[in-house]
């Protein structure tokens, strides 16, 4: 029997790493299987015990041809299906917040609320750990985050020679093919290569934007020179191309309801004066434009408004992970996770609107040494085990960040029309922002990059380096065989310098340096009274920094960014039942923090408080060995708390098009509403999800999810919805021990449902009246496998 590869702390389908705390355990005769746990098994037993984990293997993400996070709420109940306008979805949105995105347990940089980061690659993955809550005390934090997604990337094979190759085509565009192969190259010694590649373009293929070609090369190796040391090194590149999905301006419930738009073309401009200019031209914030709205006419939600060969965005992403472990003794151990990634990325969106992001280059650096260990004391007459985990983490970041985007008349465009060159706003110099009483509204181009162009002072443009230093220390202890107790706690040392990046000029440049000390802390307890029944319950208490667009800090950054104080509380019950072929979890939750708003160049508030409460239900039966049903609600009340602020939050129009048109009020004229406590616009508080799997003995086998998202309001008057949606989809298959053939049919129901353009945490929820996105009706596609 072999050994298993320590690069991660759960059982994959076929190559098993080592639990972290079953010192070098032997793989299992089986394939493991999906579930649900009440303690994480992160590192050495050390779970943050009262926090649900959602363990998903290599099977679960091909069952449903995973590619998007979104697709996520097939299996993890609270996940809420978006696509984030402007930028790519970096990491999914769990119990109404960004789940932080870990590599075998380091933090995966370059993003924040959910976007901005490199794509994710799920081909690269051997199998997911998401969890609900805080993040992991000895992960590390990146912001408030309702729970974590841990990538557990591919291990060698050690026992022979083996792989797969797979292509997947089917309607829209879809269009990607896989190559995965490895084996020993010496008993001590083995590989793992994988290839993935897509080449996908159509006018309608919403869930992948209008066109995606990605290149993504994988590459691991496992080595054990001794029998107590195991050195494990995976690296992973990935070229990605794409066109982010957007799809209509000027929602209104006619548009949801009937698919009925609202004509007119633009008309003007309004200057700070309150003057009105007829033709082409850029209004200050507050003032606007004006349409000469025309009459309502059916639309095809094909009209992408970003589906055009101007608008793109272009990623090179590289990271290089090495992971050491040293086994002392059969209770000691040391792990080494060193982790570096380059990032480097433009988004460049022309139309309806000026949108510029630009990373250069990114560089992050991460290393974490720690110490694993379990050992027994005696308390009189109790005996008590004991699992630790200690250590300390060190991080280096530096990177340019350049962002722009202010004047963008989204609401001014008839999609009805063709677009012209000549119909764009004309930019602001540095005259002109003068006029406008802020200088920082100046349009500056960025060097090296001609045609775009950034503003200053607006909490994402920076040039940065950051250094950060975290001892932390996690204790778990069985006080009997019933109950035991977490305790943890970490701290951020962060030592700051940020300026304008470079381009920007003398009158507005900036540059700060900062020196913050993070805390965060961590209990929980469990309790199973009985065999079938265990009882849970977790706090948390930390700070959080506020990072720029790509993770960094902007100059703009006063102390008051740096400690973001958040909380979270969690109890809930877990049942086995039915000769442990039933798992029932009840959870109920609260958590606050701050969520960034969107902010005009020298805006004065970047952030916003927040707070969650909830409940959720996951259900797991397996009446047989080759049947399973998965089942989940949950309940998110998720609100931004402005009461007490001298501002509310920032909309770009606070008013759907129709009641402009009826009141004739201007167009996109950017302003700040009531400061009240406002439930979250783009955000649903209902979800659910079902999925039924049976597989055969002679090969056949089905699959079939439904998932289910109550209304969403799109705005702060609370009137335009997108009502009630549901998607019923399938898998059907055949597989033999050479080759396997599978069917995948989505949205079976033909069901028409939107995505607002942003959800509640995310700042780009300011301009929910201006893109809404009709997701894809009835679809298919289907994959040949081959098995060598």
């Amino acid at each position: 029997m072999k050994k298993s590869s320590p690069l991660a702390s759960t059982l994959p389908e076929e190559i098993v790493p080592e639990y972290l705390d079953s010192f070098l355990a032997d793989e299992p005769e089986n394939p493991s299987q999906d579930g649900d746990s009440t303690a994480s098994s992160d590192q050495a037993g050390i779970a943050q015990g009262s926090q649900s984990i959602k363990i998903l293997s290599q099977s679960s993400l091909k069952n449903i041809n995973f590619q998007n996070v979104n697709e996520l709420s097939a299996y993890q109940v609270g996940i809420n299906q978006t696509q984030i306008t402007g930028s790519p979805q970096a990491e999914p949105i769990l119990r109404g917040l960004p789940a932080t995105r870990y590599r075998n347990g380091i933090l995966v940089g370059f993003s924040r609320d959910a976007q901005y980061g490199p794509l994710l690659n799920p081909n690269m993955d051997e199998n997911m750990d998401m969890v609900m809550g805080p993040s992991n005390i000895i992960f590390g934090p990146q912001e408030l985050a309702g729970g974590y997604l841990n990538e557990i990337t591919k291990s060698p094979y050690f026992d022979r020679f083996k792989g797969e190759a797979s292509y997947t085509v089917g309607m829209y565009g879809t269009n990607f093919w896989n190559l995965d192969l490895g084996g020993p190259i010496k008993n001590n010694l083995a590989y793992r290569l994988d290839y993935f590649g897509q080449d996908g373009s159509s006018y309608y293929n919403y869930y992948y934007g209008s066109y995606l070609r990605r290149e993504s090369g994988y590459i691991a190796l496992s080595y054990k020179p001794y029998e107590n040391l195991s050195i494990d090194y995976n690296a992973e590149i990935d070229s990605n191309s794409l066109n982010p999905p957007a799809g209509l301006n000027r929602p209104t419930q006619q548009l949801i309801n009937n698919r009925l738009y609202l004509t007119g073309p633009f008309a003007g401009w309004y200057d700070q004066n309150g003057i009105f200019h007829s033709g082409i031209g850029t209004s200050p914030p507050g003032e606007g434009y004006a349409v000469n709205w025309g009459p309502l006419v059916p639309i095809d939600p094909r009209t992408n408004l970003l589906n055009n060969p101007i608008n793109s965005t272009e990623q090179l992403y590289a990271v290089s992970q090495l992971i050491e472990t040293l086994n002392i003794s059969s209770n000691f151990k040391i792990v080494n996770n060193s982790m570096f990634e380059y990032y480097s990325t433009f988004i460049d969106q022309m139309i309806p609107g000026d949108f510029w992001s630009v990373l250069p280059a990114g560089y992050n650096f991460d290393d974490r040494m720690e110490c694993l260990g379990n050992f027994s004391t005696s308390l009189r007459n109790l005996s008590i085990d004991n699992n630790f985990d200690g250590g300390v983490e060190i991080r280096y970041y530096s990177d340019r960040e350049y962002s722009g985007v202010w004047h963008s008349p989204i609401n001014t465009w008839d999609l009805t029309k063709p677009l012209l060159d000549n119909d764009f706003s004309p930019l602001v110099s540095y005259s002109q922002a003068l006029l406008f009483s802020n200088p920082y509204l100046t349009d500056i181009p960025v060097p090296g990059y001609p045609g775009f162009y950034f503003n200053s002072h607006n909490f994402l443009s920076t040039a940065s380096t950051f250094y950060k230093l975290s001892p932390f220390y996690q204790h778990k202890m069985d006080l009997t065989k019933k109950l035991n107790i977490v305790v943890g706690t970490r701290s951020d040392l962060y030592i700051v310098h940020a300026s304008s990046p470079p381009g920007t000029p003398a009158p507005l440049f900036l540059e700060s340096n900062m020196t913050a000390i993070l805390p965060q802390v961590y209990t929980g307890v469990v309790y199973d009274p009985f065999s079938w029944m265990n009882t849970h319950f977790s706090y948390f208490f930390g700070q959080n920094p506020f990072p720029s667009a790509y993770g960094s800090f902007a100059p703009d950054f006063t102390a008051t960014y740096y400690h973001l104080t958040n909380q979270y509380f969690e109890i809930g019950t877990n049942f086995t039942l039915y000769k442990d072929k039933l798992s029932v979890n009840v959870s109920g939750f609260y958590q606050d923090g701050f969520i960034p708003a969107y902010v005009l160049p020298e805006g004065s508030v970047a952030t916003t408080q927040a707070y969650l409460k909830g409940g959720q239900l996951q259900a797991t039966w397996n009446p047989l060995h080759n049947i399973s049903l998965n089942a989940g609600y949950a309940f998110i009340d998720a609100h931004e708390n402005w009461t007490g602020s001298p501002i509310g939050p920032f909309t770009t129009q606070p008013y759907p098009s129709n009641v402009a048109k009826q009141l004739g009020l201007h167009v996109d004229p950017y302003v700040f509403v009531a400061p009240l406590d406002y439930p979250f616009i783009g955000f649903p508080r209902n979800y659910g999800n079902a999925t039924l799997s049976y597989q055969s003995k002679q090969g056949y086998g089905f699959s079939v999810w439904a998932i289910i998202q109550s209304g969403q309001f799109l705005n702060y008057d609370y009137t335009v919805r997108i009502p009630t949606w549901y998607t019923l989809n399938a898998r059907l298959f055949y597989t033999t021990s050479k080759w396997e053939i599978s069917l995948y049919f989505y949205n079976i129901t033909d069901e028409k449902y939107w995505a607002a353009g942003a959800p509640g945490f995310i700042s780009a929820r300011s301009f929910n009246y201006d893109f809404i996105t009709p997701q894809l009706p009835f679809w298919i596609q289907g994959t040949l496998r081959i098995f060598f």
